[in-house]
């Protein structure tokens, strides 16, 4: 009686896990640790600068090069 809630919590648990465990490996924007994110963010931080003037053309496209080594 007493185990009953017990492994439905559990059970509940290792879904939550699990879901997240997936979207970690195959893609959730933003989740995955692979380094994809952090570039792309980098790419559109420096178009919003260029975009507001804080740069000239010249050091977007040095940065731009710079990011895609």
């Amino acid at each position: 009686m007493f185990l009953g809630p017990v492994f439905m919590i559990l059970i509940l648990v290792g879904i939550v896990v699990g879901v997240i465990y997936l979207m970690r490996q195959f893609g959730g924007p933003g989740l995955a640790g692979n380094g994809y994110a952090a570039h792309d963010r980098a790419i559109v931080l420096l178009k919003e600068r260029y975009a507001k003037g804080e740069i000239d053309s010249k050091e977007f496209e040095e940065r731009k090069k710079l990011l895609a080594d």
